[in-house]
């Protein structure tokens, strides 16, 4: 932010690790004569948390601020706090240099108790203290829900003639089938979860006679979104089929919308 905002990922977006990183090495410095931390919270309250379903989540803003806001831009300062407040939106003021607006930042501060200040000298303080804040955050983050007894593992049987193989004694005729696998991806189910699951598909593809000619697979994951992970127009050879499977990742969503799921697998995974 500076006179103005702008957003370069949105708490809606899914991204590993490694794309958050990369966008974060791309934010280029813009460059203003004033920046107005009126904007930006008022840009935070009615653009990034008035989207956003999550009551099981803490919401935090943290703000870095190194400059005065001129005294107009600053009027509503309190009101766009406030805001955030009945939000359940935390907001960390960060000051950093000489030229921090200290008045600013108490006002901040003194919103909510949850408003907990950091004042910093320098960016090369900042980075030395980086730790302090990184543990504040963490302290923010909801308490753990209690543990559950584990859910009972559904039992599988699955005949010679599902995994595309012939019974013993039998004369071998290839099976073919076109097989979709739709694994939940959401947020409820978490990612020890969702590679169990992915496990267990891949146990599931070693038995079975993928090929060019029998069994075809294909892998979607869903949550609020539907991915196609694998599709029936990649190459079907149990080989290249594993190897992507393992390769999937866990994304993560807030909702799981299983119809829209149902409603992807009939229109684009056995379309004609």
């Amino acid at each position: 932010y500076h006179d103005g905002s702008h957003a370069y990922i949105d708490l809606r977006d899914r991204k590993r690790p490694s794309e958050l990183r990369r966008i974060t090495r791309q934010v280029k410095y813009a460059g203003s004569e004033v920046a107005s931390t009126s904007e930006v919270l008022k840009y935070t309250l009615f653009q990034i948390f008035n989207k956003v379903d999550r009551p099981e989540a803490s919401r935090i803003a943290l703000l870095l601020m190194a400059s005065q806001e001129p005294p107009g831009m600053a009027r509503n300062l309190v009101r766009y706090v406030q805001g955030l407040r009945k939000k359940k939106v935390i907001v960390i003021p960060v000051g950093i240099g000489p030229h921090a607006n200290l008045r600013q930042i108490r006002l901040i501060e003194k919103q909510a108790p949850e408003n907990k200040a950091f004042v910093f000298s320098s960016v090369g303080e900042l980075q030395q203290r980086r730790d302090e804040i990184i543990s504040h955050l963490c302290d923010l983050a909801p308490e753990a829900p209690a543990p559950t007894q584990p859910l009972p593992i559904a039992q599988v049987t699955m005949g010679p003639e599902i995994l595309g193989v012939s019974s013993p004694g039998s004369k071998r005729n290839s099976t073919v089938l076109d097989v979709v696998f739709v694994l939940e991806g959401s947020d409820k189910i978490g990612e020890v979860n969702f590679n169990k699951s992915r496990e267990f598909m891949e146990e599931v593809i070693q038995q079975m006679d993928v090929g060019q000619d029998s069994i075809h697979v294909a892998v979607l994951q869903y949550s609020y979104t539907v991915t196609a992970e694998y599709t029936f127009h990649e190459v079907q050879s149990k080989g290249d089929v594993l190897q992507h499977v393992r390769e999937i990742r866990y994304r993560g969503g807030n909702r799981t919308n299983t119809g829209q799921a149902l409603q992807y697998l009939s229109e684009h995974s056995f379309s004609a």
